[in-house]
């Protein structure tokens, strides 16, 4: 569903992601794991569009996106979600959901229904001002909102950065069950202990670079977890 050939990144002079290749199949959880630094955000980032200074191939359920604008990404099923659970904190549930709805060629899959069916706790929570819900609220809006525009593939970058353990568990249990829905998921985390749980594979970046790529069964206790990520 989603293939990344040869992803280049730089900043000016400064090369900080180095031929980064990688492929999320249908229905896939692929995990980036690295240390702060490590190249992770601006992978992501680079895969959406958002940097100038990419260039790699970026092919999407078959369709090359390569050189694309980030919005024609969005609109053609690639589903960027930030870390910090960003939302619009003036407008409630519903008006953030709505800001984001749109179709992506393929007919309409995701409208406030399913995401109510999906997500109960937003559904009661709907009237709500944004800004006034709690950081596991906000990260079930932020999946939500991006769900809204009928991705085939979603990019979460740090969904746990900042919250408490009790949330983090929350969303944990968000992820599966965002993979439930047949959504392919390429999630850059910090937590290894939670990626490590929702995911089927898992992709080890060190300065810029994949090291290694294993099944997430295998990872969990690898010699490359241990020195990738010293613990």
């Amino acid at each position: 569903m989603l293939k990344v050939d040869g992803l280049n990144v730089r900043y000016g002079k400064s090369h900080v992601v180095f031929d980064f290749s990688a492929e999320v199949k249908d229905g896939e959880t692929l995990a980036v794991l690295g240390r702060n630094g490590a190249g992770k955000t601006t992978t992501i980032r680079g895969i959406t569009g958002l940097l100038p200074g990419a260039s790699g191939r970026v092919i999407v359920g078959g369709t090359d996106m390569s050189g694309w604008p980030a919005h024609r990404r969005t609109r053609r099923g690639l589903a960027y979600v930030p870390s910090g659970a960003r939302c619009f904190p003036n407008l409630t549930v519903v008006e953030n959901l709505d800001i984001a709805s749109h179709a992506n060629g393929d007919g309409w899959t995701w409208n406030k229904d399913r995401i109510w069916e999906l997500f109960p706790r937003l559904e009661s929570l709907r009237h709500n001002l944004a800004g006034g819900l709690s950081g596991g609220e906000r990260q079930m809006l932020a999946v939500s909102r991006a769900l809204m525009g009928n991705p085939r593939v979603m990019l979460l970058d740090e969904p746990t950065e900042g919250l408490a353990p009790v949330l983090v568990q929350s969303i944990a249990a968000l992820l599966a069950t965002l993979k439930s829905t047949g959504v392919s998921i390429l999630l850059a985390e910090q937590n290894h202990q939670m990626a490590l749980r929702v995911a089927d594979r898992a992709a080890f970046i060190e300065k810029g670079r994949i090291v290694e790529v294993l099944p997430a069964s295998r990872a969990r206790d690898s010699e490359v977890l241990h020195r990738i990520l010293g613990v």
